[in-house]
């Protein structure tokens, strides 16, 4: 799928912006931090677009967002290929690159009484095949 069949799929308006935002991320097939989605095209859009394109998108469930131990935050697809509900992600110490790893996770078997669990965030870090390999 393309940047424009996606929006429509989700019934989104098909805006500069969002095509923009979406076409970055499946170009790159990584995920990407605000900065380096903006570098190909630098002041295209003004910062509040960009932002409110990037909080659609998210609510949409279009992108999510990964949370680096630095408090750097990543965007990545959701991909129709990644199993439903939670999945880890690998971020490369060397390169920096973030990856969707497509290993379903499940919810912790045991939780004290009145805990529920809604979301799981794993992040696993170390060093990618490409850098491994250098």
């Amino acid at each position: 799928m393309n940047a424009e069949e996606i929006l429509k799929y989700h019934k989104l308006k098909n805006t500069g912006c969002r095509k923009f935002i979406i076409t970055a991320l499946l170009q790159k097939d990584l995920a990407l931090s605000e900065n380096e989605i903006k570098q190909s095209l630098p002041d295209l859009f003004d910062r509040v677009t960009f932002y409110r394109s990037l909080k659609t998108l998210e609510e949409y469930k279009i992108i999510h967002r990964i949370v680096l131990h630095d408090a750097v935050v990543k965007y990545a697809l959701n991909r129709e290929i990644l199993p439903e509900g939670d999945h880890a992600h690998f971020h490369c110490v060397k390169c920096d690159s973030v990856t969707c790893l497509e290993t379903k996770l499940k919810s912790p078997t045991s939780l004290p009484d009145g805990f529920s669990v809604n979301s799981i965030d794993v992040l696993l870090e170390g060093t990618c095949p490409e850098c491994k390999g250098k």
